[in-house]
């Protein structure tokens, strides 16, 4: 299996452009998805074919922040997003990558304070969702929420404050989750499971 990620872009002097992917997030990927490789996409091609895409977290939505990676970052994900749809291809979104999809999506997106850190997620009751625990705890990173999905976007799990924390598309196989499961000191068995459903 071929596994796409979209990384993170950083600037620095004005135009030294560098493209990050924790090695953390390749040793979690290849847990779950056994024998796969591995291309970095940080350029628009025609060729880059993969069979998962993985929208990485870095970098903040450009309706938030207008900062040069921000919008090298939006044209590369809204390239590779919309090609995926096209080709039914697996999209996962983690962290930005979520929130660019629901914002892709036209969900509602609010800015935060209160989700740095540790806090739990709640999972919804649904088939989705079966063998899951009711609750576990999760990393939180993001300064922005997902206050209210779309018609197009099913929720997965809520913090505590009803926002999204996890969700699927309706009709593509498309999901997003606003926790870093690579930055746990411990993979937590939850985030296996869970990242074994999105197929």
């Amino acid at each position: 299996m071929k596994i796409g990620i979209i990384p993170r872009i950083r600037i620095f002097n004005k135009n030294q452009i560098e493209y990050c992917v924790e090695e953390k997030l390749i040793v979690f990927l290849n847990k779950i998805y056994r024998n796969s490789s591995i291309v970095f996409l940080n350029e628009l091609k025609k060729n880059n074919n993969f069979q998962i895409l993985i929208i990485s977290g870095g970098n903040d939505l450009i309706k938030f922040s207008n900062l040069k990676e921000n919008y090298i970052k939006n044209k590369i994900t809204k390239y590779y997003l919309k090609r995926s749809i096209k080709k039914k291809i697996i999209v996962i979104g983690i962290c930005y990558g979520a929130q660019f999809i629901a914002n892709f999506f036209k969900c509602k997106l609010n800015k935060t304070k209160k989700h740095v850190g540790s806090h739990r997620i709640i999972f919804e009751k649904n088939n989705f969702n079966l063998k899951l625990k009711k609750n576990d705890f999760t990393n939180s990173y993001h300064t922005y929420l997902i206050k209210k999905v779309s018609k197009k976007i099913k929720p997965l799990a809520r913090a505590n404050d009803n926002s999204i924390e996890a969700f699927k598309h309706k009709k593509y196989k498309i999901y997003g989750v606003m926790w870093h499961p690579e930055r746990n000191r411990i993979i937590k068995k939850f985030n296996i499971e869970y990242f074994k459903k999105f197929k």
